[in-house]
């Protein structure tokens, strides 16, 4: 754009300055041409009446009468002559020689005027010579029009010189404007080309109040409501996918809490059956020992058939417990001491005899209002999760602190083992009982106080 401004404005200045130097010197050239013919018929006027006594007795005289007239280097010849031929002539020694143009009559020249003529190189002053009231010669006075082109070309030299000088000008000035007004436009360019490539925190500098400043002014608006629109796109994208994954999360709980309803009222209702027969068993079991005394063959047998309904019915107070709503007692609970006494019991079990401990409890943890029973519940399952997971030999780390999120306090518990983890096929399914697998890594968990 620059240079297409400073090509047409250069363009411009050569057609003004080519219109004005042709102008200037066709009117100087004519200015020249009225001051020599000026000139002319005034040194005519004025020697006229002296050559008068000459024009008939001696024509050369008249010519000689012209010299001083010669020695002005505008007027180049002069001669006499009648209406046939040239009676006498002169002309400056380092001039031409005058023309040989047919000669004027003497009929055709006014006393009180001298008359003009253009001939090929050379513009003639003619005037008569007039002696009682008759026309008896005529005087011609000769101006080279060479003299009017070397003017011409002065002219046209002096023009040339004004006109580099005021182009050198021009460009100059054109190079300063250029600067100052493309200079936007281009920052101006490129900030769109890095707008259109995705920079959206590009912005341009608004260097005036014209139209230029009023685009960079209307780009960076345009700018920043497009970066914040988008902004704001990405925030309710995020969103949308916060709520869409606490939906799902929602719906797997729905889902799972579901499932554990059902077990449960399966459960429930399984028991219940299972219950009355397995108490007729343990009665007629207890009639069998008794009837037939303490030494009989039989009174192994019959202690293994108690000893198994025994353990069957726990297993069916255990379905009764999981589908049981149950009420909670909660009360202050030492969390520390709860999960050493839930570890000590562990411990008594067959799987996790060869199970050790790494404690790192808080000794400033406050106490928790919570059930004791069902929080017992919840750690021995941990734990004997974790020496299945370890096959009974292996450390299980248990670590309690104190956090406050969100202006909340709360209590972190956490059971961390070196088993084979679980498989994320089953991830899902953890919470259901007919599905968990047997070999699993403990999780974490945390309460709030």
């Amino acid at each position: 754009m620059g240079r297409r401004l400073a090509f047409g404005m250069i363009t411009m200045l050569l057609v003004v300055v080519t219109l004005a130097t042709v102008l200037l010197v066709r009117a100087e050239r004519r200015e020249m041409e009225e001051i020599l013919l000026e000139k002319g018929k005034t040194a005519l006027r004025i020697t006229s009446p002296r050559l008068v006594r000459f024009a008939l007795t001696n024509p050369r005289a008249v010519v000689d009468e012209l010299e001083p007239v010669l020695e002005d280097r505008d007027f180049e010849y002069a001669y006499v002559f009648d209406d046939t031929h040239v009676l006498a002539s002169a002309s400056d020694p380092s001039a031409p020689e005058g023309p040989h143009a047919p000669l004027p009559h003497l009929s055709e020249l006014r006393p009180s005027r001298p008359t003009e003529r253009i001939l090929k190189n050379y513009i003639e002053i003619l005037t008569p010579v007039v002696i009682d009231g008759k026309m008896i010669a005529g005087i011609g006075l000769g101006i080279s029009q060479d003299l009017l082109a070397r003017q011409a070309r002065r002219m046209r030299l002096r023009l040339l010189l004004v006109t580099a000088g005021l182009m050198a000008t021009a460009l100059a000035f054109i190079y300063w404007w250029t600067r100052k007004t493309v200079a936007p436009l281009l920052q101006l360019t490129r900030g769109a080309e890095r707008f259109s490539s995705g920079d959206l925190a590009v912005r341009v500098p608004v260097t005036g109040r014209d139209e230029v400043g009023t685009l960079s002014s209307t780009f960076n608006h345009l700018a920043e409501s497009r970066q914040r629109t988008i902004q704001e796109k990405d925030r309710a994208l995020a969103e949308a996918k916060r709520l869409y994954r606490n939906l799902k999360i929602a719906r797997a709980r729905l889902s799972q809490a579901e499932r554990l309803s059902a077990v449960g009222m399966l459960a429930a209702g399984v028991s219940h059956e299972l219950n009355n027969p397995l108490g007729i068993i343990l009665s007629t079991a207890g009639n069998l020992r008794e009837a037939m005394g303490a030494h009989s063959t039989w009174a192994e047998d019959i202690g293994i058939i108690e000893e198994e309904t025994q353990r069957y019915r726990r297993i069916i107070q255990g379905l009764l417990n999981f589908a049981a709503t149950g009420e909670s007692h909660p009360s202050e609970v030492d969390l520390n001491a709860l999960l050493r006494e839930t570890f000590a019991l562990a411990s008594r079990d067959a799987r996790a005899r060869a199970l050790t401990a790494e404690w790192a409890l808080d000794a400033h943890l406050p106490e928790l209002w919570a059930d004791a029973r069902q929080l017992q519940q919840v750690f021995l399952n941990l734990l004997m999760n974790a020496a299945d997971a370890m096959e009974g030999h292996g450390v299980a780390r248990i670590r309690t602190a104190e956090s406050i999120e969100g202006g909340v306090r709360k209590i972190l518990i956490e059971f961390a083992d070196q088993g084979c983890g679980i498989d994320p096929a089953d991830l899902d399914r953890i919470f259901d009982p007919s599905t968990l697998p047997r070999k699993v890594a403990l999780g974490s968990g945390s309460a709030s106080r």
